[in-house]
């Protein structure tokens, strides 16, 4: 089950528990857990020999890594990179430090061995440009442009140049074709695009999943899908993302690719999801030249800055079946910040607001199941009675329920309108890149992070070494609230109802200090809300 599936999951399971009365979904996976253990991206620091050295400003002395291959390594605004001559490819790029809260760097792509990231070759042309060495045209750390240049005598000439923006991590690619034979030849060009989603067994969990943009819907798979097999798309592909938890790497042509595949691959070291785009193929006669251009962004997924494109890049956030309500709540969250300047707060405010809008809503379902509770007797006489009548059951329940005005629904309903919008909201606090390495108050350092107060000199099975208190708490909430719920079900289904805190305590217990601290807030305002209930009952109930 994919993160987004095993976040979707427990946001439902925990709704359906802590804000109506509990049914127990059995298909709830234990993994969610191992999901907020991933949230933390790999960092590493930039190789000292990024640098470029004072004695040769544009290009660099190359170090020999392995036979045959030659690297760069070059620096510029937003990126550390090292360039290989064999296909002119990038087997590392490293982001470096990308917000204003200074988290460090990021290595989005890390190839140990075989072809590596935008690599562009000539399919069904006998041109194997992958193995292929090419020359360093230039490279400047400055002005943050390198090209390289290959042969295939008497058949093809490539050139690649690759220019680094100033004020956003993007790169321009550009790939030149020069026909050198003597024979009109139609080229379809290839780009392919990598992303490390697997730098050891740890991270296995990673939430990954890829993109492509069509003229009408943009369409994706998650990573445990494309480790099954290759996702193929044919048809305009407008551009193609691929996506690690906060950090994206997004390619767009000049004009749409005809075909769009995405797979993934193990280099012996790390586990890395890779796309291809291939362009449509164009007629190029002797000694003329076509040239592909490609806008890549590599970097955090800010809604922002993904809409300012005007391409629809913000639609790795928003797409899925609650990307409306993610929208909407994304907007508030941004400007409640705006408002307070505290992401923690925007959250309670949030809270706040959400469970005003619903309180209608909250407080049928929680008369209803009141109602429901105090027919329970009555129930049960009339299954004694009718036993071996199922029709006749049906009948009399109907009968009771209309006589005392219950509908027997009447706890659920209300409160199905509410999922959507408390799962998209869910959603966004898993994947809102804004809140990585913001603080909240007191001990919570990070809302990205699992609210760590103290470290123990040992681990503890399951939970690690570290005292989280959020959880606690919100287990505590969640014990509570089923005390004050009314219980309905078979004494069997309350004994299963009864364990099910603790469970999802160990789920909540990794995960990103933000969502509990959501989930807690919400289970206090709903046990304030039925203490409201119950205290404007109790007069009632002594006449």
């Amino acid at each position: 089950m994919n993160s987004e599936k095993r976040f979707l999951v427990a946001v439902l399971v925990s709704f359906l528990i802590l804000v109506f009365y509990p049914v127990y979904l059995k298909w709830v996976s234990p993994k969610s857990a191992q999901t907020a253990a991933t949230l933390q991206e790999p960092v590493s620091k930039t190789p000292e020999a990024a640098k470029p050295p004072a004695d040769s400003p544009e290009i660099q002395a190359p170090s020999e890594v392995q036979a045959k291959e030659t690297i760069y390594p070059f620096s510029h605004q937003h990126f550390d990179v090292e360039f290989s001559a064999r296909g002119a490819v990038i087997k590392k790029l490293v982001l470096k430090s990308w917000s204003k809260t200074k988290n460090g760097e990021v290595v989005l792509i890390d190839r140990t061995n075989g072809a590596s990231a935008f690599l562009a070759t000539i399919p069904g042309k006998g041109a194997n440009f992958e193995n292929k060495v090419f020359t360093l045209n230039f490279l400047d750390n400055q002005r943050g442009e390198v090209q390289f240049s290959s042969e295939d005598p008497g058949r093809w000439r490539v050139v690649k140049t690759f220019r680094f923006g100033a004020d956003k991590p993007i790169i321009q690619l550009s790939v030149e074709v020069e026909n050198l034979g003597s024979s009109d030849e139609v080229v379809p060009v290839e780009l392919t695009t990598e992303l490390n989603v697997d730098t050891a067994p740890k991270n296995a969990g990673l939430q990954a999943e890829a993109f492509m943009s069509l003229q009408d819907k943009v369409v994706s798979a998650h990573l445990n899908k494309l480790q099954k097999k290759p996702y193929v798309v044919e048809g305009a592909v407008a551009w193609q993302a691929l996506v690690r938890h906060y950090f994206t790497v997004i390619v767009r042509p000049d004009e749409p690719a005809k075909l769009a595949k995405t797979t993934v691959v193990f280099d012996g070291v790390a586990k890395l999801m890779q796309n291809s785009l291939q362009m449509a193929a164009v007629p190029i006669s002797p000694g003329q030249k076509v040239t592909k251009n490609f806008l890549i962004y590599a970097g955090p997924r800010y809604f922002k800055d993904l809409k300012a494109f005007g391409y629809g890049f913000e639609q790795t956030l928003l797409h899925g079946a609650f990307g409306i309500f993610r929208h909407w709540l994304l907007t508030a969250l941004q400007w409640c910040y705006q408002l307070i300047g505290n992401y923690g707060w925007a959250i309670v405010l949030i809270t706040f607001l959400l469970k005003l809008l619903f309180t209608p809503l909250t407080h049928m379902s929680f008369e209803s199941m009141k109602k429901m509770q105090a027919l329970q007797p009555k129930l049960k006489a009339l299954q004694e009675q009718h036993k071996g009548d199922q029709a006749k059951l049906s009948k009399e329940m109907m009968e009771l329920y209309k006589k005392h005005k219950v509908n027997p629904m009447g706890g659920c309903l209300p409160m199905v309108l509410q999922i959507p919008i408390f799962i998209a909201f869910y959603q966004v606090l898993a994947q809102t890149v804004e809140l990585k390495g913001e603080p909240f108050i007191f001990w919570i350092r990070d809302l990205s992070e699992p609210d760590r107060a103290w470290t123990l000199p040992f681990s503890l099975p399951l939970l690690g070494d570290g005292i989280n208190i959020l959880p606690l708490l919100m287990l505590g909430s969640m014990v509570w609230q089923q005390r004050l719920t009314p219980q309905t079900g078979t004494p069997e289904q309350q004994k299963i109802m009864m364990i099910m805190p603790l469970m999802f305590g160990f789920i909540f217990y990794s995960m990103p200090s933000g969502l509990v601290l959501y989930w807690f807030l919400n289970n206090m305002l709903s046990i304030f809300h039925q203490l409201f209930i119950k205290g404007k009952a109790l007069p009632h109930h002594e006449e």
